[in-house]
């Protein structure tokens, strides 16, 4: 009998056991679901402000003078005037080449012209005898006519000698080679004893000029308006980054006269002083142009503005705490703040937790934060 009794007292129990589990499951479905949070944002307000128009690019620094020097006759070098890197004035002495030969030919030329010269003062002797001796009949007219020839060709032949020797004087300072510019050397690619030819690939050296110097740099084209409106006040301001940290102050000297239709730019040209002579041609820099004010600017912090495959958006949180996607375009980033195109000053803008939001999403404020950007922007108002 204690046999039969003990699997009928585990059958109750696992019977029990079961009802107590659906109950529970059923306790369980028939609950109801715990309420999702609202996601916690914090908000700014747009800021409407008059701005200065600084617009910034990249560029590069170029010299505003470039002259590679090369010889003008075929001569050997016999002396070399300065050193590698050395600043040059205009007009200074760079190289010198042998010019026994341009002198030797300036020489024979002045003969040449000297001889000329006697013959033709003798063939105006002649005219002058000629000229008297027809008058008496002892000659022919002809023969007037022959010795007035001779003068008139004499002097044709003196001219064409003069024109020599001036040619040969050139040549002669052509051994004598001057910096048409004041600039940096750059490296020589000769030496004493080299011979320079005209043929040569490779210039004597490389002449660069520092002070001032010259930066290049595309904007948008969307900026040239405002550009040429600054440029009717007075010269537009142009400021430098230098690699000590020190702001340059230069002009804006060139706008080009065509747009590029590939990249919807146009490029800029300022020219910058360099007393200190630390920018560098060929080296990037960071350009800001100073063209005027842009009346009632909309800015916003920088992370407000998001981007998505339709392009850059905000999220407007409104009166009933839901969020609006609102597209806007992004003109630049100066001092740390957005300048937006599309959105009304004063709008109340999600500053942090908008990455996850739909428009019509359900937002809750934080309150802390809220006040205080509000109160912010009241004050960029007065």
């Amino acid at each position: 009998m204690l046999i039969l009794k003990r699997p009928l007292l585990l059958a109750a129990l696992l019977l029990a056991a079961g009802a107590s589990l659906a109950y529970a499951l059923r306790a369980k479905t028939s609950a109801p679901a715990a309420a999702k949070p609202l996601p916690l944002v914090s908000v700014t307000v747009a800021r409407q402000q008059d701005l200065p128009l600084e617009l910034t690019a990249q560029g590069h620094l170029v010299a505003l003078n470039q002259v590679e020097v090369r010889p003008q006759l075929t001569a050997t070098i016999i002396g070399i005037h300065f050193k590698e890197g050395d600043d040059v004035r205009a007009g200074q002495l760079l190289f010198t080449l042998d010019d026994t030969d341009a002198r030797a030919q300036l020489q024979r030329n002045e003969a040449q012209a000297a001889q000329i010269r006697a013959q033709l003062a003798d063939a105006k002797r002649d005219y002058g005898r000629s000229s008297e001796l027809v008058k008496s009949q002892f000659i022919t007219s002809s023969a007037v006519d022959t010795a007035a020839s001779k003068v008139e060709a004499l002097q044709a032949q003196l001219k064409a000698a003069q024109a020599d020797i001036d040619s040969a004087r050139v040549v002669l300072t052509h051994t004598r080679i001057m910096a048409p510019v004041a600039a940096r050397t750059g490296a020589v690619a000769v030496h004493p004893g080299s011979l320079a030819q005209t043929s040569a690939t490779a210039p004597l050296v490389t002449l660069v000029q520092f002070a001032p110097i010259g930066v290049e740099f595309n904007l948008p084209e969307q900026y040239l308006a405002p550009i040429l409106a600054a440029r009717t006040q007075g010269p537009v301001r142009v400021q430098l980054d230098s690699p000590d940290g020190k702001p340059v102050d230069g002009e804006l000297t060139f706008i080009n006269n065509v747009v590029n239709t590939d990249s919807g730019t146009i490029s800029l040209k300022a020219s910058m002083p360099n007393p200190r002579n630390n920018l560098w041609p060929g080296a990037y820099a960071r350009v800001t142009v100073l063209a005027g004010a842009d009346r009632n600017a909309v800015t916003l912090p920088p992370q407000a503005v998001l981007e998505g495959p339709d392009g850059r958006f905000v999220y407007l949180a409104g009166a009933d705490n839901k969020v609006l996607r609102k597209p806007v375009s992004l003109l630049r980033v100066q001092d740390g703040q957005a300048v937006v195109a599309g959105l009304a000053g004063g709008s109340l803008v999600v500053l942090e937790g908008g990455a996850n939001l739909r428009s019509g999403d359900a937002i809750h404020i934080d309150n802390a934060v809220a006040p205080a950007s509000a109160a912010k922007a009241a004050d960029g108002k007065q």
